[in-house]
């Protein structure tokens, strides 16, 4: 399973039989709703989306946050930007989705943000965890 450069033209934002699945804001549950004002944003932006996303799935490493905002969630994790909407059942709902099309074959998650540091590396990082339990 990879995370890779949405930039892709002509080919649905939900290419599941070629195994792509755009996760970025705009087209996904899981888009992280962390806004960049800049760069110096981003790792406070990474870090935040990793535990708002652990949170969602109720996972023992956000039992602290349990129930909390995202906005808080962002506080936390040092995030001071503006912070957009978040489902946290539509995005648990995904997970259990991409978990399904990772489990018959090749999954490769398409984010605008890539190659630098993104979100798509903690929603690759809990699908792994899952799929290799």
């Amino acid at each position: 399973m990879t995370v890779g450069r949405a930039a892709w033209r002509g080919v649905p934002c939900d290419d599941v039989t070629g195994g792509r699945v755009r996760i970025d804001r705009g087209h996904s549950a899981l888009g992280n709703p962390f806004v960049l004002g800049s760069e110096a944003d981003r790792d406070a932006a990474c870090a935040a989306y990793d535990l708002l996303l652990a949170e969602a799935l109720e996972l023992e490493s956000a039992r602290e946050v349990m129930g909390w905002s995202a906005e808080a969630i962002g506080a936390v994790r040092g995030f001071t930007g503006e912070v957009m909407g978040w489902d946290r059942a539509a995005a648990a709902d995904e997970m259990w989705r991409l978990r399904l099309i990772a489990g018959r074959g090749a999954l490769r998650l398409d984010c605008d943000c890539c190659p630098r540091r993104c979100h798509g590396e903690s929603v690759r990082a809990r699908l792994v965890a899952v799929l290799d339990a």
